[in-house]
């Protein structure tokens, strides 16, 4: 891709909210609610590259409306997951645990999404700050997960 013609491809992404953040800032008149999802690459840091890189395919999805909806989109993690085949009745070991070292939740509204005892991605309720950035008005909930680790 030569000459690209916007600064977003001028950048190496590490996750994929900042880019469905803008798109909710872009369709503030429309009406709510508003759930948006995305599917890309993105970098993250490995030490046993080559590089000291490497792209993981991730997916993360939004739901903008009056109220947080925290169960909208833990309910859609949950589908997704039980979709992929991840039996979470059987012995995988799929959970969210407390995260209160997340600064881009709200306090108390965040959690790691655990899948065999290894973090595989992150929900919860967006922060105030973080929505004030992008001059959105009501809450946010949000999910985004390594999507290779839940096939490995």
């Amino acid at each position: 891709m030569g000459n690209p013609k916007s600064v977003d491809f001028e950048a190496v992404r590490t996750s994929l909210l900042p880019g469905l953040l803008k798109t909710l800032k872009e369709n503030t008149n429309q009406s709510l609610p508003q759930k948006i999802f995305e599917i890309s690459d993105c970098c993250v840091l490995d030490g046993e590259t080559d590089t000291g890189a490497r792209n993981v395919r991730k997916i993360s999805a939004l739901s903008l409306d009056q109220a947080s909806n925290f169960e909208v989109i833990h309910g859609l993690l949950d589908m997704m997951m039980l979709k992929c085949g991840v039996d979470m009745e059987k012995g995988n070991n799929y959970k969210l645990v407390a995260d209160e070292e997340n600064r881009r939740f709200f306090p108390q509204n965040g959690a790691s999404v655990m899948l065999n005892n290894k973090k595989i991605g992150m929900v919860g309720v967006l922060h105030p700050e973080i929505l004030s950035n992008f001059d959105l008005k009501y809450p946010v909930s949000a999910f985004e997960i390594d999507f290779d680790a839940v096939f490995s």
